[in-house]
Parts: C-alpha cells; sequence; structure tokens
C-alpha cells in the first residue's frame, strides 16, 4: 500500500507540476491579453465619455445661442415694424397735406371760374339792361365805357376776396 500511495503521490506532484508549468506557460498571455482588452474598453469609454461631455457643453452653448439670437431676432422685428410704423405714419401725414393742398387748389380754380362765369353773365345782363332801358341814349362809345366800367368793379370786388 506504501507502494501505491508513492505511486499516487509521485502522480499527484507531476500532475501539480505540468498544471503549474501549463499555467505559468499560457495563462500569463491570456491574462495579459484580457487586461489589455479591458484597459483598451477602459480607455475607449474615457474618451467617449470624454467626447460626449465636450458634444453636450457644445449643445448647451449653441442652445444658449440660439435663445440669445432668437430674442435678438425678436427685439429687432419689433424695432423694424417700429420704424415702418413711424414711416407709414409720416408718409400718411404727408399724404393727407398734399391731398388737402390739391383740394384747396382745386376749389380755388373752381371759385376763379365761377367768378370769371359771373362776371361774364353779369356784363352781359348790364349790357342788355341797359340797352332795353336807355335804348337811344347810349351810344357805342357809351356802351363800352359802362361795360369797363362795371368789370372794373367787379374785379376789384373779386380781388378782395
Amino acid at each position: 500500500m506504501n507502494e501505491a500511495f508513492e505511486n499516487n503521490f509521485i502522480n499527484w506532484g507531476v500532475l501539480t507540476l505540468a498544471l503549474w508549468f501549463l499555467w505559468n506557460k499560457f495563462m500569463p498571455q491570456i491574462f495579459a491579453d484580457r487586461r489589455q482588452r479591458i484597459e483598451r474598453a477602459l480607455a475607449q469609454a474615457e474618451q467617449i465619455k470624454t467626447e460626449g461631455e465636450t458634444f453636450l457643453a457644445l449643445q448647451r452653448e449653441r442652445i444658449v445661442n440660439a435663445e440669445k439670437e432668437a430674442d435678438e431676432i425678436l427685439v429687432e422685428a419689433k424695432q423694424v415694424a417700429e420704424r415702418m410704423k413711424a414711416s407709414i405714419a409720416e408718409q400718411a401725414q404727408k399724404d393727407a397735406v398734399e391731398l388737402q393742398k390739391k383740394i384747396e387748389q382745386q376749389i380755388a380754380t373752381h371759385r376763379q371760374m365761377v367768378i370769371a362765369e359771373l362776371r361774364s353773365q353779369a356784363a352781359v345782363v348790364a349790357v342788355r339792361l341797359a340797352e332795353a332801358t336807355l335804348p337811344g341814349a347810349i351810344t357805342d362809345k357809351v356802351k363800352l365805357n359802362l361795360q369797363e366800367g362795371f368789370i372794373g368793379q367787379l374785379e376789384s370786388i373779386g380781388n378782395k376776396r
């Protein structure tokens, strides 16, 4: 039995040495490869994290800039609207003044035409009246003097207005 124990002990020793040899031969490389893969994965994860944080900061900055730009556009639009409103009001005022001047000119022109027409008709009526009342006493010269005097009086009345 001693011999069997010694053989088993030797077998166990040889098996242990063989396992230890194989373990030391293959496992360090396997562990080193696994460590490198883990370290690469961690480095890559760190790089991705850094890039993500940079991207997030950039997006936040863009959001802030977009909000500022939107506010600036809104302020500018309000200013443009106010300028347009003032410009339109000013143009409307100018148009109203110009229209009033045109109307006043038309009224003055029509007034002059009416006055001229009234003068003409008054002169004709005066001559006919004079011809009817003084048929034999008025000569052509007297008629001419009466017409000129009457027209002169009408003109002086028209100029006073």
